[in-house]
This record gives structure tokens, C-alpha cells and sequence, in this order.
């Protein structure tokens, strides 16, 4: 099974500028993987996200399962981006076996019963908690919205959730 990957990401709007400009070339990307059950199901979406995607730079979109799942252990991914647009998505695929172990977050916008915990990142409570758990398990989850940042921990994060 392939462990080593450029870059895993959560990020709510999945390929924009930021990861257009600023992550593709960190990683020196060839391929951008988003995984999202509602857009591998939106053509028209997909082809709106393959023109976005910069010149040399392959576009996949798949659904969060298991032929999916197997498909990143067996690829190539040394110069590839895989996308979430949400924790939720995200703990699906570590529940069907996401072989890697560091993981992303970047931007993922309020709403509801979220709290900014850092910069432009809000989560909840319990997709807090959720990948507590999944750290727990070994897996290494940091905040970074852009290359220049320092990465945050789950740790210097954690006092916001404490009442």
C-alpha cells in the first residue's frame, strides 16, 4: 500500500485560488483527487472544477467508498491533492480505511453551532471531538490554512471547546 501522499486537505470549497496558487505548487501537484459523493454525481460541476484546475494538472473526482478508498492505496499519489469539503466526509473515508495519516485542515466556513478556532477554520463540537478520536488513533491532524502559516495542533485548539 502506497503511504506517501502530497497533501491531504479538508477544505469547504474544495479547488479554489488559495489551493490553486498557493498548494498545488507546494506539493508540486500533477493531480487534484476530490473525493464528495454530491459532486462525483455533478457533471457539470465537475467540468466548472476541471477548469479551474491549472494547465498540466489532472482533475479526479470520486465518490467517498470503498473502490475509491482502494484506489488512492494503489495509486501514485507522491504529487497529488486529495480534497474533503467537510469533516464529515473526511471521517467516512477514515471509516473505510483512508490509508494515510497526516491529514489538512484548511478552510472550512461557519455556520450554526461552529466556533472559529482558527483563522478562517470554524468546526463543531463534535466534528472536534470526532477527530480528537481519530488522532488518538494515530492519525496526525493540523490546521493550516496557507504554506506560510505555522501549523496549529488539535491541541492549541482544544480550550475552545472546553465549557
Amino acid at each position: 500500500m502506497n503511504e506517501e501522499v502530497g497533501l491531504i486537505r479538508v477544505d469547504s470549497r474544495l479547488l479554489h485560488g488559495q489551493v490553486v496558487t498557493r498548494w498545488i505548487k507546494q506539493v508540486e501537484a500533477q493531480q487534484v483527487i476530490i473525493l464528495d459523493d454530491n459532486l462525483a454525481q455533478d457533471d457539470f460541476m465537475i467540468e466548472v472544477f476541471k477548469m479551474a484546475a491549472p494547465e498540466g494538472v489532472e482533475l479526479i473526482v470520486k465518490p467517498i467508498d470503498a473502490e475509491s478508498i482502494q484506489f488512492l492505496g494503489t495509486s501514485s499519489l507522491k504529487n497529488s491533492i486529495i480534497l474533503f469539503n467537510s469533516i464529515p466526509s473526511l471521517i467516512k473515508a477514515f471509516q473505510l480505511g483512508l490509508p494515510f495519516t497526516d491529514v489538512q485542515i484548511g478552510g472550512i466556513g461557519g455556520g450554526n453551532n461552529r466556533t472559529v478556532v482558527y483563522k478562517n477554520i470554524t468546526l463543531t463540537a463534535e466534528e472536534y471531538e470526532e477527530l480528537k478520536h481519530w488522532q488518538d488513533q494515530g492519525k496526525h491532524i493540523y490546521l493550516q490554512t496557507v504554506p506560510e502559516d505555522k501549523e496549529a495542533s488539535l491541541e492549541s485548539i482544544a480550550k475552545k471547546f472546553k465549557s
